[in-house]
């Protein structure tokens, strides 16, 4: 663990139930923590792709679905995983490609030891 990195107690294990997600701030940053067929996940509350509240999304597999313009990104690799086509129709064309873009969440180190969730933010 590098010296800008500190290990934060988050929450006792049993607040966050298997499927199921919940925001915590730590140190000003919003962190969405979860847990996805028994293994934890953590992750930045803003979007990559335009900085939308994730905590406001779903999970849908192991990925959560940003609510505002339907991105997925894998909650334990972080990638793009899937998203929403903007066509109206065929004929349609994107103005901006720049637009659809959009980075990899960031994801935080969790781990659960004595019934306590840690996070090394």
């Amino acid at each position: 663990m590098s010296p800008n990195h500190m290990l934060h107690m988050i929450c006792s294990s049993e607040k966050i139930k298997d499927n199921t997600m919940q925001l915590f701030t730590v140190n000003d940053t919003d962190i969405v923590v979860g847990r996805r067929n028994g293994k934890l996940f953590a992750f930045n509350n803003s979007c990559p792709h335009r900085g939308a509240s994730l905590s406001k999304g779903g999970l849908k597999g192991d990925n959560i679905v940003c609510y505002m313009h339907g991105y997925e990104f894998n909650v334990f690799t972080g990638k793009l995983e899937n998203m929403k086509s903007w066509k109206r129709e065929d004929t349609w064309l994107e103005q901006n490609s720049e637009w659809r873009k959009a980075g990899d969440l960031v994801l935080y180190h969790v781990n659960e030891k004595n019934g306590t969730i840690f996070v090394d933010i």
